[in-house]
């Protein structure tokens, strides 16, 4: 251990020694530091801003669609007028008899058109199990859609019953 002090003990000295030789005036070096002005230091904090700003507004727009879908779901109601007195006396009036009831329409009026005929837009077929989208939903074996309950689902065709036992085949077209 006094070896190691020994060693220190001469280099401080030599050190000591090499200050006041004639041209050891060398100023002390300090750490460089950014300015207060710096143009790095307010990136982070402007980013952040940026992010948070832009989050708010994406917020805002999204409560903003989903409030104007509601109102456009909710039914439209009125407000109930208040209700006004009655006139005090009315005469009484004999009843009148009432109208004829309105004759049925004629047999010629023609009879509403049958609803579209579905589209099939693809089938996944697997080993677990197929379905189809038809008409933008997805349907299986069993499903109704319209008028027609989905009988089977094959690789290529999906086929479609009626309740009165007609079929329709739908294909992909190639």
């Amino acid at each position: 251990m006094s070896r190691i002090n020994d060693a220190l003990k001469r280099a401080q000295r030599a050190q000591r020694q090499n200050l006041s030789l004639p041209g050891a005036n060398v100023p002390r070096r300090l750490p460089v530091q950014s300015g207060p002005g710096s143009a790095i230091g307010w990136i982070l904090p402007g980013v952040i801003g940026f992010l948070i700003v832009a989050a708010c507004l994406f917020i805002g727009m999204a409560l903003i669609t989903r409030t104007a879908t509601k109102a456009a779901n909710r039914p439209n109601l009125v407000a109930a007028q208040p209700a006004t007195s009655a006139p005090a006396a009315a005469p009484v009036r004999a009843p009148t008899p009432a109208p004829a009831a309105t004759p049925p329409p004629p047999a010629s009026a023609q009879p509403p058109p049958p609803p579209p005929e579905p589209k099939l837009q693809g089938i996944v077929y697997a080993a677990t199990g197929a379905w189809a989208i038809m008409d933008g939903r997805t349907v299986h074996v069993g499903d109704r859609l319209g008028d027609f309950h989905v009988k089977e689902i094959s690789p290529r065709i999906v086929t479609l019953e009626k309740a009165d036992g007609s079929q329709k085949k739908l294909g992909l077209d190639k």
